[in-house]
């Protein structure tokens, strides 16, 4: 009984993040450079992503000004990994708070159609990049980590928000 219930939540897992994967593209866009990444977005035009980088096979960062171009777009979607505490805390504003254990579990929660944006508040992005990499693991193509974190995003003044959602 419980091999048949771990096997069908892995398949409503796996169905879920299957309806995040986007489709490879056949060529890199036009003027992207080696590291830049073109991730796709339902019912819009192709989101270029210039100053991302590849942290690892399976982790891509985005630059914080990157972000915040998408941000104002209303192109992606912000997941803060940290604990509900350290949300509270202070947090990128319309951000959603999906500590990095739960993000596969929790996975239903993200709107589709949009880049995911990871963040957390690590020197050198680990949270966000364990989480991007999870995702990628169950097929999500357009999850980045954001370089710099939350730390970054508040030095640069931009829009955030206090206590819970």
């Amino acid at each position: 009984m419980r091999k048949t219930l771990a096997l069908a939540a892995c398949l409503l897992v796996t169905g879920i993040a299957g309806a995040q994967m986007k489709p490879k593209p056949t060529q890199p866009a036009p003027g992207t450079s080696a590291g830049g990444l073109t991730p796709r977005v339902e019912g819009s035009s192709t989101i270029q992503v210039s100053g991302a980088q590849v942290a690892s096979p399976q982790v891509k960062l985005i630059s914080i000004d990157d972000a915040y171009k998408l941000f104002k777009e209303n192109k992606a979607v912000f997941i803060d990994v940290r604990s509900t505490e350290q949300f509270g805390s202070g947090h990128i504003k319309g951000s959603l708070n999906i500590p990095g254990s739960q993000i596969v579990s929790r996975f239903r929660e993200i709107p589709p159609g949009k880049a995911i944006i990871t963040y957390c508040a690590c020197s050198a992005e680990q949270s966000s990049s364990r989480a991007v990499q999870m995702l990628s693991q169950h097929g999500v193509k357009n999850a980045f980590a954001l370089k710099g974190g939350w730390n970054q995003w508040k030095a640069k003044s931009l829009p955030s928000a206090a206590g819970p959602k």
